[in-house]
This record gives structure tokens, sequence and C-alpha cells, in this order.
């Protein structure tokens, strides 16, 4: 029996991994390891390592590094101890493959870590390309210390081809966050506005702004207003704001949302973490998304909701037809509101990230290719 270990730090990821968790798990021939690190761990990210438990998952090893997001300098030092910390988990769990997803600092110590001991990598959603944020580097990064890639992608592929100077084990299989789609059941708009305090009869705005980056804290949080600005605006909506992730000047963003809320209780819920399920069943009921997350540049397509992109976060990445791109300023995001909730969409490459049976295709390729 084959032992294959997932590393997850983060409630963005974890979400786009269940499902090949899951069948995983179900494979006679393949153990499921399970380490949780990072950000789920994090009382000011929703402590998303509960979620994990609650969808019936062993965790093998919770490894707590003290992450600190408060400064640069502090994070470097978190991800010197995500290392130090991941080394005997990696010796004592003795996996035959490594599986990871995406582009996320964390991943950085994780991979290093793996790397040195020779466990072999497997890369899901490489080869991306997001010119406005660190993650590209990250990404690129993880694909030279890869073995095996899964791309979501053709032309993703076709760039880690470039990266490696070689076409061998590198397999275009779709997104896999698109899975929930085909194997969860989602929430109605009625248990919707019941589990979040929704007025059933108004217009709702999905809203995620994550930090950029390569930008000042000036910048984050001047967009951020701005979006805020542009929204409060509006009549007979209400917004659901998730916390931005934990990169540097996500925490005084989530302070910025979190005081708005005192005097917009009405039209602003603020919620940490609302777990895949709530997330992605929310998408499909609201007017439009707005922000800056990868969920309105993938999985938002697949509902043909309009997404307002704010900003350079995700520049480099193919965008579909219902992405509206804007500036991170306030007359940009205005006008780009406007026309989400105006304008008539049409998603024509509604299958460009995929068709939703990602986790089943990786699976047969493991089996078949590389366990």
């Amino acid at each position: 029996m084959k032992k294959i270990c997932f590393v997850t730090a983060a409630r963005s990821e974890y979400g786009l991994l269940k499902w090949l968790m899951r069948g995983i798990q179900e494979e006679e021939e393949l153990q499921l390891q399970l380490v949780v690190i990072g950000a789920h761990l994090l009382l000011e990210q929703g402590h998303t390592v509960d979620q994990i438990i609650e969808d019936g998952f062993v965790i093998d090893y919770i490894v707590d590094a003290q992450l600190d997001i408060s400064t640069m300098v502090s994070i470097a030092a978190s991800m010197g101890r995500m290392a130090e910390k991941l080394a005997p988990v990696f010796e004592k769990l003795n996996p035959d493959y490594l599986v990871v997803l995406g582009d996320r600092y964390e991943l950085l110590p994780i991979c290093n870590t793996a790397f040195v001991m020779r466990i072999p990598i497997i890369h899901l959603s490489g080869g991306d390309v997001t010119k406005g944020a660190i993650d590209n580097g990250v990404r690129n990064a993880i694909t030279m210390l890869a073995s095996y890639h899964f791309p979501g992608t053709y032309e993703s592929a076709d760039n880690i081809c470039r990266m490696k100077g070689s076409n061998d084990c590198i397999w275009a299989v779709g997104e896999p966050g698109l899975d929930a789609f085909n194997r969860e059941k989602l929430l109605s708009r009625k248990e919707l506005a019941e589990n979040l305090q929704l007025r059933i009869d108004s217009k709702w705005i999905l809203l995620t702004y994550h930090a950029e980056t390569m930008e000042s804290l000036e910048y984050n949080l001047n967009a951020i207003k701005a979006c805020v600005r542009a929204i409060t605006e509006l009549s007979g909506f209400q917004a659901v704001v998730t916390y931005s992730n934990a990169d540097y000047g996500g925490q005084f963003i989530n302070n910025y949302l979190e005081m708005i809320t005192e005097s917009k209780t009405k039209e602003f819920i603020v919620i940490p973490s609302l777990g895949n399920l709530r997330y992605l069943s929310l998408m499909k009921q609201v007017v439009f998304v707005a922000g800056n997350s990868s969920s309105g540049i993938i999985e938002a397509p697949m509902l043909k909701i309009p997404v307002v992109n704010i900003g350079k976060r995700q520049k480099g990445r193919y965008l579909c037809g219902n992405i509206i791109q804007c500036d991170a300023e306030y007359n940009s995001i205005k006008n780009a509101i406007q026309k989400a909730i105006l304008q008539k969409i049409d998603v024509n490459d509604i299958d460009y990230w995929g068709d939703g049976h990602t986790s089943e295709r990786i699976i047969n390729i493991l089996k078949k290719n590389i366990v």
C-alpha cells in the first residue's frame, strides 16, 4: 500500500484538495496521510482545522509553527519554524509521495523539506501565471522541486514543460476545485439565508479581497476601502465578506472589515471563513462576485456568475467571459460593478478550467503511471 501524504496550510487549497483526498481515502491500494499546518490553526483565519475534522478526515499530525503574519519578517521566520517541525513528521510518516497544490508561500518550507528528504512531490495547479503576487515565484519554485505535475490547463502544462525542459510526468487534468459542483450538494437560497442571517429577497454579493503581495500596505487598504465604498452605494444589496488570507496585509484588511460591520451590520456580513460548501453555494446565488480571489477566476465561470476582478493579483491568468477586470480604485470598481449588474454575461469558455472530474483523472493516472 502506497502512502500518499497531503499537507494543507490554508483554507483555499484544502477546499481544492478535498475531493482528491476523499478519492485517495477510498482506494484500497492507497493510504491517505494528512498533515495540517499554517493558517488552519489561526483563530483569526477561522480555525479551519475544525472544518477538516468535521469533513471526516483523520489528521495524522497537526504542526503548529506559530504562524505570525504581522510583518514580512515574521512570516519568513514562521516559514523556518515550519521546515524545522515538518522534518520529524515526515520521518515518522515516511510517505511514498507528497501532494501539494498551488502557490502559497507555506509550500516553500513544506516542499524544501520533502525534497531534501527524497520524498517525491506531486504538484497540482502548477504552470499558471499570476504576475501580481509573490505566488508566481513560489509556484514556479515548487514546479522545479516536484517530480509529477497535474496542471489545470494545457497552457499551464506547456509552461511547465518549458520550465522543466521535458514533457515527462505532466498531465493536464483540469482544476480540482470544480469537482465540488459534481460531488457536493449545494445549499439552497433559503438554507443560506437562514445560515448566514441574510434577507432572502435582497440581492447578494460575495466579496473576497486578498492583499496584493507585490504592493504596499497603503495600496491594499485603499483598494479595500474603495471596494467597500462602491458596494455600500448600492441599494437593496447585502454583501457577504470573507476574510483576507494569511498574507502580510491581511490582518489590516480584516481589521478594517470588522470596523465597517459595526456601522453597516445589515449591508455587510463579515465571516472569517465560509467553508467550501457555504462559499460555493453562496457563489451560485449572488448577483456578482467581487475581489481578487482565484475562485472568481476559476470556479465562478462554471456557474456563469459575473465577477468584478480587482487589481493585479490575478494578472496573467486567463479570464473567461464572465470576468470584468478593473483597477483597484473607486471609479474603476464602481463602473465594473455597474457592468456586472446590468450587462448580460455570455460565458462561451465555461470549460476552460475543467469539467469537474479532475480528482478521478488524477487517481487513475496515479495508479497507472506513478504508484
